[in-house]
């Protein structure tokens, strides 16, 4: 049950510190069955104890005066069972030289005395079960073995007691509950030396959902069963280190901290692992590590757990075998974590999220085609959080629908506001493929564009994720559903890392926004030049608009006018404006004016304001 309790003397001490402390719901048990005890052997006196190193608890008596509920083990009379591990029975104490001096015999209250051990599966000793009699005393064999049955019973019951809360299920090894039993242990003998708690990852947890699917449950959990046996043998750990199974697939070990940093060596220099998991069928096996020093006198117990936890995240994050806890990078994440709280408050408050739109020129007219709506946060202590940081932080979240969903009523609020104005322009949106796959995103989006009498039209939608959304069924039938309504497709960033052209004809898009790192260098890079140009020919032969983000300068904008792009937008242009700014800008000539200076093949840089 307890595996390898008898090889480890700090497994053992925790089972007996556990024993040691009160437990009323396990104590009133204990009483039962000393109770039972007391009638099979038909006496009258009782007592059941559990024991430590030193000392003997008195759970529960009956008719015997014990004035200590803890005696140092020398002074007592179960000191013979639990050193021999054997039975104990005298009929008369009076007469027997290991108790005549005992006061209880003295005084003749205990006269018959029977003393049985509570072993478990492992041959631990957890207490005693006794049974006494004012009188001498001759039980039957009978009597004896009923006896027996009882300790053994009370036995069972004080395994499976700390069993279900201290041993994991599946593995049988010893859980994270008990090891912070142990670690609580050291910290209350004051340990002064440093340890280490080093926190084992075998498999990602969706992984292993996913080969259930396939192979079903019992062939996965057998594969989680072999894993600490597997990583025993790979780390080569030594006999007497207890390995925890810290959650499901993660192990942990407590050990000094020479010996941790030994084990995450060890941990790095292990190459993929193969294991079995049904048949003939082999998996890899990536483990990452985490690890922590600490002073196991001086540091709180969750919060070396924490940091724990926090290293094996980082080394898994990073893809990283082996990472010790880094205070730093754990200070920003728990930034990041607060931060994370702070944009769920902002999305509710009035004002702290706000909009501001970037405008979107013809390359060929001059003329304003729409404006980008972006998302901006000005956060009460901190001032403006950087856009990149707001996507970092909501993007693996339910907060990008609940950002999404924001966007959406503060933008159909604002196109409603400018209509009754008389500025008609069309506004896109960033869409993700969260929103996408929640089925009737289409239809409440045009629900909500006509109730504010506006036009599908007037609302475009710009892809982003689009490797997500090809994995995606649900995000593709929404987006075709969005075509079919009449809102008009961009897709995002094309040309940032991996594009796979033929993507382009299963998604129904309009306009092909080219990411800025394809056009940053068209100026002073050949290579940048022909692929830009050979890109925007090609999907000009698609039938795409297609319009370029990030220009800051003539010559760029010259250029990408020149290879066929249709639609320019940044700083050389505008920065974005806010919703106010938008009737003068439209006013104003400055896009006609830089339009003249493109198609004069002005050649020198000017940003815009």
């Amino acid at each position: 049950m307890f595996t390898g309790l008898k090889k480890s003397e700090s497994k053992r001490l925790a089972t007996l510190e556990l024993l040691s402390k009160e437990d009323k719901s396990r104590d009133a048990a204990l009483a039962e069955f000393a109770l039972l005890a007391c009638e099979v052997m038909g006496v009258e006196g009782c007592f059941i104890s559990t024991f430590d190193d030193v000392f003997q608890y008195i759970k529960y008596v009956k008719n015997i005066p014990i004035e200590h509920v803890k005696i140092r083990i020398e002074q007592t009379m179960c000191q013979y069972s639990l050193h021999s591990g054997q039975t104990v029975i005298s009929s008369d104490t009076r007469l027997d030289g290991r108790f005549n001096h005992q006061p209880l015999v003295k005084s003749g209250d205990i006269v018959f005395y029977a003393s049985a051990p509570m072993i478990n599966k492992d041959g631990v000793i957890m207490g005693t079960l006794c049974a006494s009699h004012s009188e001498t005393y001759v039980p039957t064999s009978s009597q004896v073995a009923s006896f027996l049955r009882v300790a053994a019973l009370a036995a069972a019951y004080l395994e499976s007691f700390y069993t279900v809360g201290l041993v994991d299920a599946l593995t049988g090894l010893p859980n994270r509950q008990f090891l912070m039993k142990e670690m609580e242990r050291l910290t209350n003998e004051k340990v002064s030396s440093p340890y280490g708690l080093v926190i084992f990852d075998c498999i990602d947890m969706p992984r292993a959902y996913e080969l259930s699917r396939y192979l079903g449950l019992e062939a996965v959990e057998k594969l989680l069963r072999s894993f600490g046996s597997l990583l025993r043998l790979r780390l080569r750990l030594k006999e007497e280190v207890t390995l925890y199974a810290f959650t499901t697939a993660r192990y942990a070990v407590l050990v000094d901290i020479d010996y941790a940093l030994t084990l995450a060596k060890r941990a790095e220099r292990l190459p993929c692992t193969q294991a079995k998991v049904a048949g003939d069928i082999d998996i890899n096996l990536t483990l990452h590590t985490g690890y922590v020093k600490f002073s196991p006198q001086e540091d709180n117990v969750q919060e070396v757990v924490r940091q724990g936890i926090s290293a094996l995240h980082e080394s898994i994050r990073q893809d990283i075998p082996a990472l010790q806890f880094n205070p730093i990078l754990d200070h920003k994440r728990n930034k990041d974590f607060k931060l994370l709280h702070d944009l769920s408050e902002a999305i509710k408050s009035p004002d702290q999220l706000y909009m501001v739109y970037q405008p979107k020129i013809s390359l060929r007219s001059g003329k304003t085609e729409g404006v980008e709506a972006l998302l901006r946060w000005k956060h009460p202590q901190l001032g403006n959080i950087s856009p990149a940081v707001i996507v970092e932080l909501a993007e693996k979240t339910t907060l990008m629908s609940d950002l999404t969903q924001w966007v959406i009523k503060s933008v159909i609020a604002q196109l409603k506001s400018w209509k009754q104005q008389g500025v008609l322009l069309p506004v896109s949106i960033n869409v993700t493929v969260s929103d996408f796959s929640r089925p009737g995103f289409a239809d409440e989006l045009e629900r909500n564009v006509l109730a504010a009498g506006l036009y599908t039209s007037d609302l475009r939608i710009e892809c982003l994720e689009t490797e997500k959304v090809l994995e995606s069924d649900l995000a593709l039938a929404e987006l075709d559903r969005l075509k079919l309504l009449g809102f008009t497709i961009l897709l995002d960033d094309f040309g940032a890392g991996y594009s796979n052209i033929s993507y382009l004809r299963r998604i129904p898009i309009d306009v092909i926004k080219l990411d800025r790192s394809l056009v940053s260098q068209v100026t002073t890079d050949t290579g940048s030049r022909i692929i830009a140009r050979n890109v925007i020919m090609m999907l000009k032969e698609l039938q795409y608009v297609v319009l370029a983000e990030g220009i800051e300068d003539l010559e760029t904008a010259r250029m990408l006018e020149e290879y066929g792009c249709d639609v320019a937008q940044g700083y050389l242009f505008s920065r974005p404006l806010t919703p106010e700014e938008i009737p003068d800008w439209l006013a104003d000539s400055k896009p006609f004016r830089l339009l003249a200076k493109i198609n004069a093949g002005e050649n020198h840089h000017q940003y815009g304001i």
